[in-house]
């Protein structure tokens, strides 16, 4: 299994709350740091802008949007058109059931329309993925000819049609489809953005450090040191250190204790092991020395999380 490949089947969507948005114009809507999220334009255009990005993004109809790590943005028909915040927006709401997840919201002056469908993201555990950490703020997956790229059309009408089914395990059948279109829009993003790649995703591509990695996820059980990496890789300590360190933007040690994590969080959930098993799986020897490294990586101890992995105490980049 490829590096990229093993970080994508660790990522994992506990949640996704969405629906649509009929927009005529004119209409302005800031929306506040938040949660991960999306948006697929379906219908017309509008203009997308994101704090530290100077210049606004038009998106038509068939591009999605997908903003990794919440922040602060805004739509608008036109650069003119004065933004209104987010909650604002909502509150006045006139039909307040069809604002809800899955619901149908209509907004604006009545004129030019847009169609939006979108939500927000929870993921699991997403402080100890490494893909997750190298995302840019916005990846924009642009649509085909005016309409969604095939697996995105499909996706969304599978997520529209379970969060108004009212059937049992709704919910979880919404969890795995929004796997699905994360995923998707993360190869799309890898695939046409790869060379100008940063962080992470850029040291996959360098021979010696890439190599590096592959051998940190294919054997995270191994008693890996900074010295044995670097001779694994044939270069000397002190260069195989500065280099991993510019491109994955941590120090090998850190890299290496944070994949052990995010592997122990898979196999946690699983229940197919016990905890000492866990722990020899990714590089412990005792499972005290295990339970202690966990929960400071994560902010519980293994059984915990076990028991509960969506609690209050989730990882919140406290191993950063």
């Amino acid at each position: 299994m490829d590096v990229l490949t093993d970080a994508l089947e660790a990522i994992h969507v506990t949640s996704l709350l969405s629906g649509r948005l009929e927009l005529t114009a004119p209409w302005g809507i800031r929306k506040a740091p938040k949660s991960p999220g999306f948006f697929v334009v379906t219908r017309g255009t509008c203009w997308f802008e994101m704090d530290g990005v100077d210049a606004p993004l038009q998106v038509s109809g068939g591009d999605l949007v997908l903003l990794p790590h919440g922040h602060a943005h805004s739509l608008r028909d036109s650069l003119t058109t004065p933004l209104v915040p987010a909650e604002q927006v909502f509150e006045a709401c006139p039909q307040r059931k069809n604002c809800q997840p899955g619901g149908v919201f209509a907004y604006g002056g009545g004129g030019a329309a847009t169609t939006l469908v979108g939500g927000k993201i929870e993921f699991e555990d997403a402080g100890t993925n490494p893909l997750l950490r190298s995302l840019p703020p916005m990846i924009h997956v642009r649509g085909d000819n005016g309409t969604p790229m095939p697996w995105l059309d499909t996706c969304l009408q599978f997520i529209a049609m379970e969060m108004s089914s009212g059937q049992p395990g709704a919910s979880t059948i919404v969890s795995r489809l929004a796997d699905i279109l994360f995923v998707q829009a993360i190869r799309a993003h890898v695939v046409s953005n790869g060379a100008n790649a940063k962080g992470w995703l850029s040291a996959l591509s360098d021979p010696q450090i890439g190599k590096a990695l592959a051998l940190i996820h294919e054997q995270p059980h191994a008693p890996w040191s900074v010295e044995s990496l670097a001779s694994a890789v044939a270069m000397s300590r002190s260069s195989f250190s500065a280099r991993f360190g510019e491109l994955v933007e941590e120090p090998p040690l850190t890299y290496l204790t944070r994949w052990r994590m995010q592997r122990a969080t898979k196999l946690l959930r699983s229940g197919d092991d016990t905890i000492a098993t866990v722990a020899g799986k990714v590089g412990y020897d005792a499972e005290a020395a295990f339970s202690k490294a966990f929960k400071r990586w994560m902010g519980l101890a293994p059984g915990a999380y076990r028991r509960d992995p969506g609690g209050p105490a989730k990882a919140q980049n406290i191993g950063s």
